[in-house]
């Protein structure tokens, strides 16, 4: 039986609630031998979406082997029944999770198995009442799942960029700690739609515009923003020492238009 070399517990609740330090002692405990590491964003509890956009942003950076324990906000779908849970499989990381969309939202366009997880009625705390006797399984069975496939999991639509003539409208999905504004558009469907176009994207309200993608926010000088593909190749507008979100009013569903020019 070997522990696996990394656990990630991605949770939707602060460093500072109680949960934290319960999950980090458990962990420890059941799993002494393997690495640790919680994210824990300032993010809207029970907003799939927001927390799906987050998760895809950072996943390239895990390596094979990775354990990923989604603690987040799940509303049961009847007071009767005990809120489902699932694992998945994918790229040689597996991850386990309510059945409400999320990973679904995080593993699209990926081959990927989903499981149903045991669950019983009176749940008081997921990291030690499922997932940690879930991956006990996992190891004892050398991670060949012995839980029941499940065909038909929850599935949750990430808002696609809508496009007519020329023009593409973005939307806000996410800002980070730095104030960047992070869009639902990714590098090669971007390059898919420009077939080597010149862009323009226009913030009317603050007379923003940006002619150009750069490689870095670097690129330009400080008090002026960029366009660039950042964490999990997604669209962001950011600012040289500043915060796109407070200078430009780049929160969360404001809206962009992202022009291709013949």
């Amino acid at each position: 039986m070997t522990n696996p070399q990394l656990i990630h517990v991605f949770a939707d609740y602060g460093a500072e609630a109680p949960e934290t330090t319960v999950s980090k002692a458990l962990l420890q405990g059941q799993f002494p031998g393997s690495a640790q590491i919680f994210s824990q964003p300032g993010l809207q509890r029970g907003h799939v979406t927001t927390a799906a956009i987050f998760l895809q942003m950072v996943l390239p950076s895990f390596n094979p082997g990775t354990i990923h324990l989604c603690d987040i906000s799940h509303n049961k779908l009847s007071p009767k029944a005990p809120a489902p849970y699932l694992a998945a499989v994918s790229n040689n990381q597996w991850f386990m999770a309510p059945d409400n969309g999320f990973l679904p939202l995080v593993l699209q366009n990926q081959e990927v198995t989903f499981y149903s997880l045991p669950t019983f009625m009176g749940i008081r705390q997921v990291i030690n009442d499922i997932y940690i006797p879930s991956l006990q399984t996992l190891i004892a069975d050398n991670f060949t799942p012995r839980f029941a496939e499940k065909e038909n999991p929850i599935k949750s639509v990430l808002f696609n960029p809508s496009y007519q003539n020329n023009f593409l409208r973005l939307v806000v999905v996410y800002n980070d700690a730095q104030g960047n504004a992070i869009f639902n558009l990714k590098r090669d469907e971007f390059e898919r739609m420009r077939n080597g176009r010149r862009i323009r994207i226009s913030v009317s309200s603050y007379r923003l515009e940006i002619d150009r993608m750069s490689e870095s926010v670097f690129e330009v000088e400080q008090g002026y923003s960029a366009a660039v593909f950042g964490l999990g190749d997604f669209l962001q507008i950011s600012m040289n020492a500043g915060s796109a979100k407070q200078y430009y009013g780049l929160v969360e569903g404001s809206v962009i238009m992202l022009e291709f020019i013949d």
